[in-house]
């Protein structure tokens, strides 16, 4: 027996293993466990020397390189997990959180918050995306800020447009009638037809707060109802309801009423109509404030009332000074949507106006 091995023991425990039909078959590998070990063991015979050439390995070398192999690909995958969550970290920390703050700010912004502002503790891109985001917020809010301003000071100069547009053919019309009232020696008409008309135009003339307890302008209306029914000659008379429901707390712009009524003397009864009659009435529910003017005029037709309602519901940029237009222009634009001037067809053949205000509940 030669051999290679140092250890001579081994090599003789190996020797027995192999069994004398192993040995005979030619070219007979097998794998044998001695001693707890694993060995891979090979014999092929030499006729020639009439011998028989045995090797053996242990196993444990065999595999010892592929077993390194396999810790390594464990470390390298444990590794590359690690690294993967370190990397989604850093994404969701220096992206995806930005992100969503931003656009958590879009949204508050879309919700009309405009005091919104992003602080960044970074000097990264989304430093300059923040700080691009804060300067557009304080613009866009300045912006609508000089907007409300602009409006509120137009819908200033269209109320003093109002109070100094006094119609001097209406108040010779009065003077007169006051004078032919004392001529006939009606004294008490005479009176009380002086005394409406101090009232109207110290209404309409007066310095002060631009808005009135709502009573106070319904009743400004009804006063100029009369006069102008006097004016002429009790050929119009008005019909109206008492303001029912109607909190007291409630004020509105002032001269919103009345342009609603002149136009009804102006333009209803121009064919000299005789028994022309002017209703109005008022209507509260739910924060909503509805007043409603309707004449029995036969002079507007259903083409006219189609081109009113179009011109109402178009928003102007150019100023209008008097009119059904300004009072629905003013009441836009302090109430809001919803509120504003609409017009049908009344049931009593002429035209009929509703202003509608949506006023809040708890201010009401």
């Amino acid at each position: 027996m030669l051999t290679t091995s140092s250890d001579l023991q081994e090599s003789n425990t190996i020797l027995r293993q192999i069994s004398e039909q192993s040995i005979s078959e030619q070219d007979n590998s097998e794998m044998k466990e001695i001693h707890g070990v694993n060995y891979f063991i090979t014999h092929n015979d030499v006729s020639a020397l009439h011998l028989s050439l045995i090797m053996y390995v242990n196993q444990n070398e065999i595999t010892r390189p592929l077993n390194q192999f396999t810790t390594w690909s464990y470390l390298l995958f444990i590794i590359a997990i690690v690294i993967m969550v370190l990397y989604a970290f850093s994404v969701n920390l220096m992206i995806h959180r930005p992100l969503s703050r931003l656009v958590k700010a879009f949204r508050m912004l879309e919700a009309d918050n405009l005091n919104i502002m992003i602080e960044s503790r970074s000097n990264d891109e989304f430093h300059y995306v923040f700080s691009s985001f804060n300067n557009m917020a304080l613009k866009l809010k300045n912006s609508i800020r000089e907007n409300y301003e602009q409006k509120i000071a137009l819908q200033h100069s269209q109320l003093k447009q109002l109070q100094s547009q006094i119609n001097p053919h209406f108040l010779y019309n009065s003077f007169f009638n006051i004078y032919m009232m004392c001529k006939v020696g009606d004294a008490d008409s005479a009176a009380e037809f002086s005394q409406k008309l101090g009232t109207y135009y110290q209404y309409i003339t007066r310095s002060g707060s631009d808005e009135v307890p709502f009573y106070k302008e319904y009743q400004h209306a009804l006063d100029y109802c009369e006069i102008q029914c006097i004016r002429f000659s009790n050929r119009i008379t008005f019909e109206y309801s008492d303001v029912k429901d109607v909190p007291p707390s409630i004020s509105v712009p002032r001269l919103i009423i009345q342009p609603i009524v002149e136009n009804v003397f102006e333009h209803a009864f121009e064919d000299g109509t005789m028994e022309g009659v002017i209703y109005m009435g008022t209507e509260y529910a739910n924060g909503r404030l509805r007043v409603t003017v309707e004449d029995n005029g036969k002079l507007v037709t259903g083409p006219m009332i189609e081109q009113m309602c179009d011109k109402l519901a178009t928003e102007s940029k150019y100023m209008e000074k008097t009119g059904l237009i300004n009072v629905n222009n003013r009441l836009k634009l302090k109430y809001g949507k919803g509120s504003g001037l609409f017009v049908s067809r009344s049931t009593y053949g002429g035209l009929r106006v509703d202003l509608i205000i949506v006023v809040d509940e708890e201010e009401a």
